[in-house]
């Protein structure tokens, strides 16, 4: 008798099971039984589950047959030995099988519908062929469906099925339809197809992939990012919200910047703390020529930081400008006259930016001159 098949594993007998039809592990039909050395009977499902391929194992069942006892140690130990067994111990049960497969069951797919009893040797002659219940894998999506239903979910309801579009006639499936093939927004979208602005669909007129395009740069519901991002205002507006959302943030904007100036204003103090103490440290013990070079480089370099001296008062007057920005708007409350002075706070931004720029350079130079000392020093 050979085996039934895994798909048909699932159908239930339709009278009680008789006890020698029962696993001794489970308590199921004995589908595809095997049988162990010492006589118990178990289906498959616990034989590939439960037991090792070729390592010997305590008997899942639940029998007399799965204890033997052992007659030399009966008097000494007086209990009994689970005996042990494994995949290649068992082998099938050809006699239990036979009468299995004469078993009336019903359909695997009865839950779902079927009302199908047959002999369970017949039965899985019935799920592949006439059952409408049986769920197959529909190829385009990979989705288990009934049988019943697989000519409709595969012309009409399959988002992967095939689908001409009616403007260019080109071949797409529904989901790339409705995503992007018929999108505005979508790099793909099909030439001949018009719509109106998703963002000001109100207002605007139908167009095409390429208006679309052309239209983002004046649409006036578009979102945008705000003027002062790079200060750090992440909120995203409309462009025609674009003068109220200024107006309204004011304070926070003005805040923004005054975090940016104090960041700008701050110059680490060990800056300029090494340079001088490499020059004080030069030794006046070379010949006269050297002594000269030495002189000199200790004079540039003084000059440097004379002028970077003069950069940090500098960064320290902006910095002080926008305390006083700060309770010019306290004062004021938000009115007209902030609009004319958070306008020029770009321009003071960027004259900050520059004077930075400055400031690396003198600290570039201020390397390059201990460098210079360094080397004249290593030449006395």
């Amino acid at each position: 008798m050979s085996e039934l098949p895994e798909r048909v594993s699932g159908a239930r007998p339709v009278s009680d099971l008789p006890a020698h039809l029962q696993c001794s592990s489970c308590s199921k039909p004995l589908f595809n039984a095997q049988q162990t050395l010492h006589g118990c009977r178990l289906c498959h499902a616990c034989v590939t589950g439960l037991l090792h391929e070729v390592e010997k194992r305590p008997c899942p069942g639940h029998t007399e047959a799965c204890t033997l006892r052992d007659r030399h140690s009966e008097e000494d130990v007086g209990g009994g030995v689970e005996t042990e067994v494994s995949r290649a111990t068992c082998y099938p049960d050809i006699a239990t099988r036979r009468e299995v497969a004469k078993l009336r069951v019903r359909c695997p797919n009865c839950d779902a519908g079927c009302s199908v009893q047959l002999e369970w040797a017949r039965m899985d002659q019935h799920v592949q062929q006439s059952c409408d219940w049986h769920s197959l894998r529909c190829e385009q999506c990979k989705e288990l469906i009934l049988k019943k239903d697989m000519q409709r979910h595969t012309s009409s309801e399959c988002r992967h099925r095939k689908e001409t579009c009616d403007l260019c006639s080109q071949l797409v499936t529904h989901s790339e339809m409705e995503t992007s093939h018929r999108n505005l927004q979508s790099d793909v979208c099909c030439p001949r197809f018009s719509a109106r602005c998703p963002h000001c669909s109100e207002r605007s007129t139908p167009m095409d992939r390429r208006g679309y395009v052309a239209h983002l740069s004046e649409c006036p519901e578009r979102t945008v990012e705000c003027k002062y991002s790079h200060l750090g205002c992440g909120e995203m507006v409309s462009r025609s919200d674009l003068e109220r959302h200024y107006r309204d943030s004011m304070d926070s904007h003005l805040e923004l910047m005054d975090s940016k100036l104090k960041q700008a204003a701050v110059v680490p103090s060990n800056s300029a703390a090494v340079p001088q103490s490499s020059v004080g440290a030069a030794a006046p013990t070379a010949t006269t020529a050297d002594g000269r070079e030495v002189a000199d480089v200790k004079r540039r370099v003084g000059s440097v930081f004379e002028q970077f001296k003069k950069l940090q008062v500098n960064v320290a007057n902006w910095a002080h400008s926008t305390m006083e920005l700060e309770q010019l708007a306290d004062r004021f409350g938000g009115v007209s006259q902030l609009r004319t002075l958070l306008s020029g706070l770009d321009e003071r931004t960027r004259s900050v930016e520059q004077l930075l720029q400055q400031v690396q350079q003198l600290q570039q130079q201020v390397q390059q001159l201990q460098q210079q000392v360094q080397q004249a020093q290593r030449s006395q």
